[in-house]
């Protein structure tokens, strides 16, 4: 069931917000970059992949737990692996806050897109497509109208972005920051007196 309040719509006794706005902006970033070809591993043109929260694990392998959370690239990929995988986007949930009701932002989430090529050239320069794909998300983002997705959840400003310091060639990756204000559910009038205030 939707509750709407304005400019927006939010999911009651369903999934999170916050996986919404995952899926609505994944959605949109796949219907970018459909007809986006790039370089991959074989040689060949590839579209760009568009993942939520992590990429996929290898395939064939049995995994061992792997102590450095901040991974991107899960242990054990191949060059098959790379080759399916990449280029890619991984659109990320990072965390939101929830701010007193009645406030003019109730609800933010922070988005993080990863950005990965692949490019083993020896003259190093994979790092040009990350920053191509960057652009492309950044102009289409900022060209939304009242930079609203679905109607609910608003861009704000300002979006950053960067390429990783360290690059583990010939795989180079680049991120967009972005923030978004969305609604968030609405307590029933007598919430204090089923909870005990």
């Amino acid at each position: 069931m939707r509750v709407g309040t304005g400019l927006w719509a939010f999911d009651k006794g369903g999934s999170m917000i916050e996986l919404n706005l995952l899926d609505s902006l994944a959605e949109r970033l796949r219907a970018v970059f459909k007809d986006y070809e790039l370089p991959a591993k074989s040689g060949l043109l590839q579209t760009v992949k568009v993942f939520t929260q992590y990429l996929p694990q290898p395939s064939g392998i049995t995994l061992k737990a792997k102590s450095d959370t901040e991974a991107i690239v899960p242990q054990g990929y191949t060059s098959s692996d790379i080759e399916s995988n990449f280029p890619c986007v991984v659109v990320k949930v990072d965390e939101s806050t929830d701010n007193e009701e009645g406030t003019l932002t109730q609800t933010r989430v922070k988005m993080r897109l990863l950005v990965g090529t692949y490019d083993d050239s020896p003259d190093c320069q994979g790092y040009r497509d990350v920053m191509n794909i960057i652009e492309v998300i950044r102009q289409d983002l900022e060209t939304m109208p009242g930079r609203v997705l679905d109607g609910r959840y608003r861009l704000e400003m300002p979006l950053t972005h960067a390429l990783f310091e360290e690059q583990s060639w010939p795989i180079y990756f680049g991120q967009i920051n972005t923030e978004w204000e969305t609604g968030r559910p609405l307590m029933p009038r007598n919430f204090d007196m089923k909870h005990g205030g």
